[in-house]
């Protein structure tokens, strides 16, 4: 990414307020992040849901969700050759999600809470939002 490129994302981040710059320095206003993730994340980033394939499970097939969301019938995916589930792929939100995912189990557990905001049924929100809201605010370790 370029650095004007990553410029104007901060620029864009801090005019519609999920960012605060204070002294040079960006801090995330988490309230206005769990709002938009809650509430606007599936209006904005809708999901896809393509063929059948092997991958990493996502949303309510992830292990953070798969016993709180138990029932579903198919399983979703992000496409990924050493995957480790078939399933419906769905289109993540971030091309790499699944190598990042890998590599970092704090980020993986909230890209599938955010894809189970994206594509669960009102329930499943509900419980992916209490998730969402815990991570947000929980201590970083």
């Amino acid at each position: 990414m370029s650095a004007s490129t990553a410029h104007a994302s901060v620029k864009r981040l801090n005019s519609a307020g999920l960012i605060h710059t204070r002294g040079g320095q960006h801090h995330a206003n988490l309230d206005a992040i769990e709002e938009f993730l809650v509430h606007g994340v599936r209006y904005a980033f809708p999901a896809q849901i393509a063929r059948r394939m092997r991958g990493m499970p996502t949303a309510h097939s992830a292990p953070i969700l798969c016993e709180a969301l138990s029932g579903h019938e198919d399983p979703l995916i992000w496409p990924l050759r050493s995957g480790t589930m078939v399933g419906e792929a769905l289109e993540p939100l971030i091309h790499s999600a699944a190598a990042i995912a890998e590599r970092t189990p704090r980020l993986y557990d909230l890209l599938a809470i955010v894809d189970t905001i994206r594509v669960g049924t009102a329930r499943d929100r509900e419980v992916a939002a209490s998730l969402l809201r815990q991570r947000l605010h929980a201590p970083h370790a």
